[in-house]
């Protein structure tokens, strides 16, 4: 009976199924079986019947897998294991993870602190902890006092590290202002004497920033008188009064060994004293603005009044003041501004070898532009020379005029200049021994 009852569910499933007739297989008729059995229901006496003569096997079947099942099944386990192997990768603690790890082991260790061991004697009381238990929690103990210790070092340093830049971005700061105060002038006695005091300036930078403040001064009253257009007469009062007395702040001691003669005569309501704070030293603010205070002076009267008389004032009023005049007011560059005037302007070469003796005198060491200048009076001796006695051989015969370079002083002038051991062999040795010297 059993056996006529699944024939006839196997023809109903192959009448029922979309699948072609070839690949009506076992194994989808037992599927299509098996959805049948749950899906269809059929009254008929017969099969009704049949159900209660014959009651059907309550056993589980066994499912049957396909090929392609066991594979996947197979597979899946493996892949899973690689996939989580592959994927268990070494994890780090952020900063922010260490910072609230380090938080709660702080507040650990002070509640540990705080909490007393309950006394053995009290009913309900915990039995003592064994000698081992004791090592490991003394070693844990450890650990967690070693970490918390790290972290507030740590903390410390950070904290150290953040007032150390502050301080350096305040004192930066501090430096920053009062450099522009000292740049623009813009300060007064105390001021300085309370940077100096407190040694937020060197003496040094105090003294250069009041002859910065001074030189621009007296250069404002060069620039006045050329603008209002005094002229030459403009610019010479200012050199007598606020230039050529400038030693005058010296004391009378130093004038006397200085040999000072005097003071220049000038307009007395308009003289104006140097404003030197009392907290800097005098001596060196004179020493130092007076010799550069000449050549802005002379550089600007020979620029703008190049036929001016008093030019050729300006080296004797400079030697008429004394020997102190003399020495602290010479410069290289005034010098070689005055044999520039006395070559270019006058044609002087007995005025340059004077002027070359002045600086050995005065100490007034030589540059470049010294041994520059003589080479420049040499070529210019040179060429006049050959055009000279080119012209001589054009027209026949002999010049009877004598060439301006053969006149008496100025053949003495050139010997003295470009002969053996003359100045401007000695002058070019030297500022090869400067150079050497600097070189070290």
């Amino acid at each position: 009976m059993s056996a006529r009852i699944s024939r006839s569910w196997l023809a109903l499933a192959s009448r029922n199924s979309p699948v072609p007739f070839l690949y009506q297989t076992r194994t989808l008729n037992g599927a299509s079986l098996s959805s049948l059995r749950h899906t269809q229901h059929y009254s008929t006496s017969n099969d009704a019947a049949n159900e209660t003569e014959e009651p059907q096997d309550d056993k589980p079947r066994e499912v049957r897998k396909s090929y392609i099942r066991k594979r996947a099944a197979a597979i899946t386990p493996q892949q899973t294991t690689t996939r989580s192997t592959a994927s268990q990768k070494p994890l780090t603690m952020t900063s922010n993870e260490k910072q609230i790890f380090g938080n709660l082991l702080e507040q650990l260790g002070t509640e540990r602190r705080g909490q007393t061991q309950p006394d053995s004697s009290t009913p309900g009381a915990k039995p003592a902890l064994r000698d081992e238990e004791m090592d490991e929690m003394s070693q844990i103990s450890a650990i967690f006092d070693s970490v918390l210790q790290d972290m507030k070092e740590k903390r410390q340093r950070a904290e150290a590290r953040s007032a150390e830049r502050q301080v350096e971005a305040a004192a930066m700061q501090a430096s920053t202002e009062i450099e522009e105060k000292l740049q623009t002038g813009e300060y007064t006695d105390d001021e300085m004497a309370e940077m100096v005091s407190s040694k937020e300036i060197t003496i040094d930078r105090a003294i250069e920033a009041v002859i910065t403040r001074e030189s621009v001064k007296i250069e404002a009253a060069l620039w006045e008188a050329i603008d209002e257009g005094k002229g030459d007469t403009g610019i010479w009062e200012v050199c007598k009064n606020r230039i050529f007395n400038i030693l005058r702040h010296l004391d009378d001691e130093k004038k006397g060994l200085l040999g000072m003669k005097g003071e220049v005569a000038g307009d007395e309501p308009t003289k104006a004293l140097l404003a030197v704070p009392p907290c800097v030293p005098l001596e060196p603010v004179v020493t130092e603005l007076y010799p550069k205070m000449l050549l802005v002076a002379f550089k600007m009267l020979n620029l703008h009044h190049p036929d001016s008389q008093l030019i050729s004032q300006f080296r004797a009023t400079i030697k008429s003041m004394g020997r102190a005049s003399a020495v602290l007011g010479g410069s290289t560059g005034l010098y070689n501004e005055f044999i520039y005037f006395y070559w270019r302007g006058c044609h002087d070469l007995p005025g340059v070898v004077s002027l070359l003796r002045d600086m050995e005198v005065t100490g007034v060491e030589p540059n470049r532009r010294t041994c520059s200048l003589l080479g420049s009076i040499k070529n210019q001796r040179d060429h006049d020379l050959r055009s000279h006695w080119r012209k001589a051989r054009v027209e026949g015969q002999r010049s009877t005029r004598e060439p301006w370079w053969d006149l008496a002083p100025n053949r003495k002038a050139v010997r003295e200049l470009f002969g053996p051991e003359g100045w401007m062999e000695k002058l070019e040795q030297r500022v090869r021994e400067i150079a050497k010297a600097q070189a070290y």
